[in-house]
């Protein structure tokens, strides 16, 4: 996606690894007779061992395959990922704001909790940028139903809109 200026940027573990340090650090002056109150050791050592733990379950959520962001690369903001299910009854409309890519009319369609039509949006938090795509349910998985579709500017802002409407 870099005609488009996204990038694909992989989570860092530093944060991570620095749990997960400073939990056995925790762990290890807990367990020393540096401190001579014994519950207040045993209550260090509990705290650093569930920080610890804490750290190893975030570093292996963020060195999986799949721990990444996208991002867009002039202004560093990060693209948050959306699923919007879309009213059957509102499918045509869609098809045409996506043929036209004139989203103005978004804001009158209905969302559901589940449907067979699924709006796979990654939007930036400022309206600057919108990629999105069209999915339809065939049984088993959702298959693409438009094309990628990159929005910038007032129409990147009323996705962001459509996205935030109750």
């Amino acid at each position: 996606m870099s005609e488009y200026d996204i990038v694909l940027k992989k989570k860092s573990p530093a944060g991570a690894v620095g749990l997960t340090v400073a939990g056995v650090a925790l762990a290890v002056l807990g367990s020393t007779k540096l401190i001579g109150n014994d519950i207040l050791g045993m209550t260090i050592l509990s705290i650093g061992a569930i920080v610890a733990i804490c750290g190893l379950i975030k570093l292996v959520l963020v060195c999986q395959k799949d721990a990444v962001n996208y991002i867009y690369a002039p202004t560093q903001k990060k693209l948050k990922p959306h699923k919007i299910y879309i009213n059957a009854a509102d499918r045509l409309k869609m098809d045409k704001c996506i043929e036209t890519n004139d989203f103005s009319k978004m804001k009158t369609m209905g969302k559901e909790n589940s449907s067979n039509n699924m709006l796979h949006i990654f939007a930036s938090e400022d309206g600057e940028i919108a990629v999105l795509q069209l999915l339809e349910y065939v049984p088993h998985f959702f298959e693409p139903a438009s094309a990628v579709v990159v929005v910038r500017g007032n129409e990147a802002r009323n996705m962001l809109e459509f996205i935030n409407q109750k």
